[in-house]
């Protein structure tokens, strides 16, 4: 089966792989699609781009960001994970400089961050939805209010997440119509045991969630 990691840091924010380190790790470890999701920034992103084309490396590369958002009454900041920005390969380098700095530039709310991407023909999900301390019942209804401003996927595989909590959150997911995406967080040695694809070593994110991913970022062009 093909798989995938849809939640990777680079050096570009916190990680300690550098973008080309970390495409290399990836093919190593056999990936077929990995997203580059650096803190608030997509500066590793063309480097990494750039590394895969010139080596013909066989992986596929979705530019992506985790956008730090704050509001919605929460204690912790809520992070907004940012796919498929490049709809327009030939204005990438462009498109991926203005997003970043309109999210700098604005309230840096939830809302904001998915009505930025939105407006790039993005796609947002909900990153680690358990580490913001929220019941059940209450990530239920976070992730509807959400949903209701344009969020498109809810992070279901994660590192941390037993198989029931993963099941939880694909029917959160199918309650609001949303995509599951997965990833394992992957920082390099800044997170022990954590290994890129694998998290602690039993996770297994499929390749049909890029499928879906395409399908929605087509449905919204």
């Amino acid at each position: 089966m093909k798989t995938i990691d849809l939640h990777i840091h680079t050096t570009a924010s916190d990680g300690t792989y550098t973008p080309i380190e970390l495409v290399d790790y990836a093919v190593k470890k056999k990936l077929s699609a990995i997203a580059i999701t650096d803190h608030d920034t997509m500066k590793g992103i063309q480097e990494a781009m750039d590394y895969i084309t010139e080596s013909q490396l066989p992986i596929e590369l979705i530019p992506g960001m985790e956008m730090s958002a704050s509001g919605m009454g929460q204690v912790y900041e809520i992070h907004i994970l940012a796919y498929f920005i490049d709809k327009n390969q030939e204005e990438r380098a462009h498109i991926i400089n203005n997003v970043e700095i309109d999210f700098r530039n604005s309230s840096r709310s939830p809302e904001k961050a998915i009505k930025i991407i939105s407006e790039y023909g993005g796609l947002t999900s909900l990153a680690h939805p358990l580490e913001y301390f929220l019941s059940m019942a209450e990530l239920d209804k976070l992730i509807g209010e959400l949903a209701s401003m344009g969020l498109k996927g809810v992070e279901a595989i994660y590192t941390t997440h037993a198989d029931a909590q993963i099941e939880q959150f694909k029917a959160m997911a199918a309650k609001y119509g949303l995509l599951i995406t997965g990833g394992s967080d992957f920082h390099g040695a800044r997170k022990p045991g954590v290994d890129l694809g694998n998290g602690f070593g039993d996770m297994v994110i499929p390749y049909d969630i890029v499928n879906s991913m395409k399908k929605k970022s087509v449905d919204l062009l």
